[in-house]
């Protein structure tokens, strides 16, 4: 029994605490001096690749392009020439062809 009425008395020792909060008052321009001040405060962070501009971006890619057409039209036009006879070459470098007709060789 004393316990509930400790609690009781606790319960109402809080509500008589919040009957005597009262409201804040802050000056009008508080937000805005706040805000002047974190502002004043920013520090911009330099970007590693500052100097990657998009135009250098674009001059890259071009050349890379470029590269890779040059690239692919050499290999296609060297592999039509010498497909027909790629066999017969490779046969030779590694003597897996002969002149001859022993069954030893």
């Amino acid at each position: 029994m004393k316990n509930k009425e400790y609690i009781n008395q606790q319960v109402e020792d809080t509500f008589k605490v919040l009957d005597t909060i009262k409201e804040v008052e802050v000056n009008h321009f508080f937000k805005h001096k706040v805000l002047q001040k974190l502002n004043a405060e920013k520090v911009e962070k330099q970007s590693i690749f500052s100097w990657f501009t998009p135009q250098l971006q674009l001059a890259t890619l071009s050349v890379v392009l470029l590269l890779n057409a040059g690239t692919l039209f050499y290999v296609f036009n060297n592999s039509a020439n010498s497909t027909s006879s790629s066999i017969e070459t490779f046969a030779q470098e590694y003597s897996l062809q002969s002149d001859s007709n022993s069954i030893l060789n």
